[in-house]
């Protein structure tokens, strides 16, 4: 979304976007169902607060997708844990909390929507919102893997799709 937001800024800079797992907010509200109510995101909050080192490992057990012993749910966590706490409440303060529905239809670039099939974080509800509320042409790509960090878990097929998004022209 912050590509979004800079491509609206300075639209010569963009040709298109690519948007991986994208979500212009997470948080539910009365008209739009982003996935979380404001109590799921104070507890994932107080968990940090509470004792982080436990709250990174099963928040990067959530969002890599797989068991606590896996090796990418282990390094994910390991790089999350090596932030200061209160720098890394901050950050997820800002990205759980943020709101950039307002800004969509000022998305003039063409924009390639790639989307895990089974993603926690952002529900098809939100892929199908940025779709329809995007201000230029648009397209999904639903990927066949699971987790919101398909770049992560599953490089060999998100790389190829990536690729062929570059070089496909949507105007």
């Amino acid at each position: 979304m912050v590509g979004a937001k800079a491509s609206i800024t300075c639209p010569n800079l963009f040709s298109k976007l690519i948007m991986i797992s994208g979500t212009p907010k997470l948080l539910n509200d009365i008209d739009y169902y982003g996935g979380f109510e404001q109590e799921d995101l104070d507890q994932l909050f107080d968990g940090m607060r509470s004792n982080y080192k436990a709250w990174c490992l099963g928040f990067a057990s959530m969002v890599v997708g797989g068991d606590l012993e896996s090796v990418l749910v282990q390094e994910f966590s390991w790089g999350i844990f090596n932030m200061r706490p209160d720098i890394a409440l901050h950050v997820t303060q800002t990205i759980f909390l943020s709101h950039t529905r307002i800004i969509l239809s000022l998305v003039i670039v063409p924009c390639h929507i790639l989307q895990s099939f089974n993603d926690l974080a952002v529900l098809v509800a939100v892929f199908e919102h940025l779709q329809h509320n995007l201000g230029g042409k648009s397209i999904v790509k639903v990927m066949s893997m699971e987790g919101h960090l398909p770049q992560l878990t599953s490089p060999n097929i998100v790389i190829p799709i990536l690729l062929r998004h570059i070089k496909y022209d949507i105007c």
